[in-house]
């Protein structure tokens, strides 16, 4: 079995704001290794997490689900969700989905 082609690091940004940088390729086997510490990160109120997808090399559905789920379980927790710094692809793939229209976005 090789190692997912993914990586996630977390910094706090501030005192109610985490920064979640993601780098390398999202696909429905990478998600199922990420999607815990996501989950994990949306628990609190009065807090925003920014997920970075600057390395983002590619996303399929798989990856835009993730961003769908995390989004509904941060609504419910009182968590703001952004994504920010989306490169092309991934952009091409949020928008064609329709994505940005439910979770805020910033693109590259």
């Amino acid at each position: 079995m090789t190692t997912p082609q993914i990586s996630l690091t977390t910094t706090p940004l501030g005192h109610s704001t985490t920064a979640v940088a993601l780098a390398g390729e999202l696909d429905l086997y990478t998600v199922a290794h990420i999607e815990a510490e996501l989950t994990h990160l949306t628990r609190g109120t009065g807090r925003e997490l920014l997920l970075d997808l600057a390395d983002v090399t590619f996303c399929d559905s798989s990856g835009v689900a993730l961003f769908l789920r995390v989004h509904r379980r941060c609504v419910a927790a009182g968590v703001r969700l952004s994504l920010c710094r989306i490169q092309r692809f991934t952009a091409r793939v949020i928008r064609a989905l329709g994505v940005h229209r439910a979770v805020p976005c910033s693109f590259a």
